[in-house]
């Protein structure tokens, strides 16, 4: 990609601890242009235009605790097992997809919205609803802002539901669990973003799934990872 505009960011402190005690080289996103500042174009815009990926389109598997793989200027048919099934965008500036209801057990959102975010470790959604699912399985908030669980209950978590576009895509009640020495983090983050997206669908999610970003048709697609 020739003449790619850059910033340099010497303080992140505003962007909370993760940015300041983090080791980054750099953050490259992968949005489209409605989020740039000063008219700067992307680097997947720039790309295309410069007819560098073959098709307006990059893909994830993430792989879970073995290697994944991203794929910029199409995707990779090798990578998943049956039908792709598309979502299209409700706007193009995030990856933000309507979704019909988000459930866990006795939990129920009702119709909201979400982005599908390979920048976000952890489902986030609204700080309430979060809560209220955290407590339905006893995970306990932690200063952070976080929830633990005792990890001898990991076993009997219930799925965590999706209904996108007709359809239930879960995540496993044992996946919706990080084990780092000896503690289990409850893998959902309250976060109220009040002119954004209610519920992001961070690396928890894509890890289900075979993602498939189409810039140029504006739509997700989803699909069984091998």
């Amino acid at each position: 990609v020739q003449n790619q505009k850059f910033a340099e960011v010497s303080d992140a402190g505003g962007l909370g601890v993760g940015y300041v005690l983090g080791k980054f080289d750099g953050i490259l996103g992968l949005g489209f242009e409605g989020l740039s500042l000063g008219g700067a174009h992307t680097v997947f815009k720039n790309a295309i235009d410069q007819g560098v990926v073959a098709q307006p389109m990059f893909a994830f598997n993430l792989g879970d605790n073995q290697d994944g793989e991203l794929t910029l200027g199409g995707y990779d048919n090798t990578q998943f097992t049956g039908e792709i099934t598309w979502v299209a965008l409700s706007e193009p500036k995030y990856w933000l997809i309507d979704i019909e209801d988000v459930s866990a057990g006795s939990f129920s959102s009702g119709a909201t919205n979400g982005i599908v975010d390979s920048g976000t470790s952890l489902i986030t959604g609204p700080s309430m609803e979060i809560m209220e699912v955290a407590r339905s399985v006893g995970a306990r908030p932690n200063m952070l802002g976080q929830y633990t669980i005792d990890c001898e209950k990991v076993a009997s978590l219930p799925d965590l539901e999706f209904h996108i576009n007709g359809k239930a895509w879960p995540v496993p009640g044992k996946d919706l669990v990080i084990e780092a020495s000896g503690t289990c983090l409850f893998a959902m983050m309250g976060m109220d973003i009040p002119t954004g997206p209610k519920w992001i669908l961070g690396d928890v999610f894509m890890r289900q799934y075979y993602t498939i970003f189409d810039y140029g048709g504006e739509r997700v697609g989803f699909a069984q990872p091998n």
